[in-house]
């Protein structure tokens, strides 16, 4: 009697948790158009959003992506010249121009070619974790957590099935949570929030302007792949993103030695953040633009005290010399 008992019980929980078995990992397909805002809580701004809208096309290697509203648009040609390249169609602002049209270039290499950038993450290695009410909608939840050194990530994807549980999934919401081992507490967040995704995308999208000159995108070089192809940092599933890389050269610029590997740790999440606010900032196209100086690893507290609680406006040229 009590086996049979506890054989009930056993069915009634494998029901209501919705078992792995049968579960398919989401395929969105070789092609799609999809729409998504960019959250970035820990980056000083809680109001800091950034909507964008991806055209995605595996087998023709390009994609496009634009930002708030087409403000800023990157096309991403991987069949262009030899490795592929990035062309971009933004809004600068200097010293001497407000919100004037460049068109910046940047070219692959043979060790770095130009792929087609997704506007989701790479699925391999998520594992299935629970159904979840998620904003009023039913979703599945995917799960990854990897670990680099202190740093340790756990990433979700949140995912519906319109069309019944084997039916292809759509995706729904995003979201990185970062947390330090060293510093003991979760110092990392972004979210993305999707809709209006199609499985299909028109051609004619992909073509980037002609018959105007592409130059360079502006120094420091080391902040070139960061400004043809932001979404990469945001979408990829590696504790170390090119926001992190920029930190070594950061610091030999600025001649940083901190007094122990906890505050690295802190610096380096400050200066994480900064990059990412001051992207965000300078692809908005707005009349000023924030730079990278050697306020970057402070916090927004230091900051404040440091500079009489004035924030701090200046063109990138100007504060990154």
């Amino acid at each position: 009697m009590w086996r049979l008992l506890a054989g009930f019980v056993l069915l009634l929980c494998a029901a209501d948790a919705t078992p792995v078995v049968g579960r398919t990992v989401p395929d969105f397909g070789k092609m799609y158009h999809v729409k998504g805002e960019l959250s970035l809580p820990y980056s000083g701004d809680s109001k800091l959003k950034e909507a964008f809208e991806v055209w995605y096309d595996l087998e023709g290697n390009r994609s496009r992506i634009d930002y708030h509203n087409s403000t800023v648009r990157t096309f991403l040609i991987g069949n262009d010249l030899d490795y592929g390249a990035i062309y971009q169609i933004t809004p600068v602002t200097t010293h001497t121009e407000i919100q004037a049209i460049k068109y910046f270039q940047l070219n692959g290499t043979k060790e770095d070619p130009i792929r087609p950038q997704t506007a989701l993450p790479d699925l391999q290695g998520f594992e299935f974790e629970k159904m979840e009410d998620y904003a009023g909608v039913q979703c599945e939840v995917w799960k990854k957590v990897t670990q680099a050194g202190h740093k340790k990530n756990t990433y979700r994807l949140w995912v519906t099935r319109p069309e019944g549980h084997d039916s292809p999934a759509v995706p729904y919401h995003y979201e990185m949570m970062g947390f330090n081992t060293l510093l003991e507490s979760h110092n990392d967040k972004y979210m993305i929030d999707y809709s209006d995704f199609s499985p299909k995308t028109e051609s004619d999208i992909f073509t980037p302007p002609g018959e105007v000159t592409y130059e360079e995108f502006p120094d420091p070089p080391e902040e070139h792949q960061i400004l043809a192809n932001p979404l990469q940092d945001y979408v990829h599933t590696s504790p170390v993103s090119h926001a992190h890389r920029l930190f070594g050269p950061f610091k030999e610029k600025f001649e940083r030695q901190y007094a122990s590997e906890k505050e690295h740790e802190e610096r380096e999440s400050y200066f994480i953040h900064t990059i990412r606010r001051v992207h965000s900032t300078y692809r908005a196209g707005l009349t000023f633009s924030l730079g990278i100086n050697h306020f970057a690893d402070r916090s927004k507290a230091e900051m404040a005290r440091m500079t009489g609680g004035l924030l701090i406006r200046d063109t990138k040229k100007a504060v990154t010399k």
